[in-house]
């Protein structure tokens, strides 16, 4: 039988190191070394000559919208996907300039009920308003008118008599004032009419004279309201009738 040997560290016999000048080294396939003494001291870093060229960057320019050149990037490779959006854009700015719509047809319903509205209150309110401050200039409250005038009822001295129409709460009056003696010329209560309406006491009373019946002697016009009063001059007064 074959005699066996186990296997021990001296078994296998060591290999000289070989010296530095001697080795072979490989030059690896990028450019910084991996190891000490592969590279000369004057490039010690780079393995092979390989100049760089910065990337060539050609200037674009666009026209906006007001007509101006603007500088853009250039367009580059990429991977991205990318969409014109410009249709959308112009799709917004359309909306934009359509015409805005009026306004519902009930606001302009509204706007003309105001107004019919304040010129019937203007229409009803103003006008009185204005004559009861035109007759509160001329007649005063109560409602006062006053005159002379020669009806025959004087003196031959002093013939004139002075009237004053008066309205006190909605009662007609005329009082006759005669100019001379005192103690022989009275004066003359005249009760001409009684107003039972609204605002009676407002409207005013005007007094003139004329010979209505053709005797020669003025006679009395008591005017208010739109009507007039004629009473009749006997020589020393006025009476209702003849």
């Amino acid at each position: 039988m074959r005699e066996q040997r186990g296997i021990n560290a001296n078994t296998f016999k060591r290999r000289a190191s070989l010296p530095p000048e001697e080795r072979e080294y490989s030059a690896s396939r990028y450019h910084a070394g991996t190891r000490s003494g592969m590279h000369p001291e004057d490039r010690p870093y780079i393995t092979t000559t390989q100049s760089y060229h910065a990337p060539t960057t050609e200037n674009h320019f666009e026209i906006d919208e007001e007509g101006e050149e603007v500088s853009t990037r250039p367009p580059t490779r990429t991977s991205t996907r990318r969409y014109d959006l410009a249709p959308y854009a112009r799709e917004e700015r359309r909306t934009e300039e359509l015409p805005r719509q009026g306004k519902h047809p009930l606001f302009y319903i509204g706007i003309c009920l105001v107004i019919m509205t304040l010129f019937l209150t203007g229409f009803v309110l103003i006008p009185p308003a204005l004559q009861k401050w035109s007759d509160d200039r001329t007649y005063g409250y109560p409602r006062t008118f006053q005159v002379d005038a020669n009806v025959g009822h004087g003196d031959s001295n002093f013939p004139v008599s002075h009237f004053i129409a008066l309205n006190l709460n909605g009662r007609i009056e005329v009082i006759e004032i005669p100019q001379g003696d005192a103690e022989k010329l009275q004066p003359h209560l005249y009760l001409i009419a009684r107003l039972a309406m609204q605002g009676s006491d407002l409207v005013p009373v005007t007094v003139s004279f004329g010979d209505m019946n053709g005797d020669g002697k003025p006679d009395m016009l008591v005017t208010f309201n739109g009507t007039q009063w004629i009473w009749f001059n006997n020589g020393t007064q006025f009476v209702p009738k003849v």
